[in-house]
């Protein structure tokens, strides 16, 4: 990255170039993480696994910007578009799950018993078991963002080089 230079003058020219730099820097640094995020959204959309449908629909970019920070995320939706269950099955599907899981008591209709084939389907109750959960990790969202934390970095500092740049006139 280069250094950072001002010539000086005099105390009113140096004092207008601190004074704008900042906002400069600041216009800048945004535009650029709004394009990273909207780019790194676009690259987790593409690796999401769409079963339903339904994870894809969720999946929500936003930038945000204060006196300190310029922010961007990509996350999962809220509770009032499908609770807690939902952000568990995004984590098993990023992170992978390994620890046995629950089934409750159900009723399911049978069309055959054994290899015969029934005249008409019929009811049977299912006891409460548990089954073996052996999900691989499929870093939807981390994956995209490895991949791209190199061009990030150089974005970045791109970004803050012009606009030392233009403020060093």
């Amino acid at each position: 990255m280069s250094d950072i230079r001002f010539d000086v003058k005099n105390a009113r020219q140096v004092g207008l170039r601190f004074d704008q730099f900042p906002d400069q820097l600041r216009e800048d640094l945004q535009k650029e993480v709004t394009a990273l995020t909207r780019e790194l959204y676009a690259r987790v959309q593409a690796a999401t696994p769409s079963k339903t449908g339904r994870l894809r629909s969720q999946e929500r970019l936003r930038v945000f910007v204060d006196q300190n920070r310029i922010t961007g995320y990509i996350d999962i939706a809220g509770e009032g578009t499908g609770g807690s269950s939902d952000f568990a099955k995004a984590a098993a599907l990023e992170y992978g799950a390994s620890r046995p899981a629950k089934v409750s008591a159900h009723t399911m209709a049978l069309d055959h018993a054994w290899d015969r084939i029934l005249a008409a389907p019929i009811r049977v109750m299912v006891q409460a078991y548990t089954r073996p959960t052996n999900l691989a990790a499929q870093m939807f969202e981390r994956g995209p963002l490895a991949a791209m934390q190199p061009e990030i970095a150089a974005r970045l500092n791109a970004a803050v080089e012009t606009a030392v740049a233009k403020a060093n006139g």
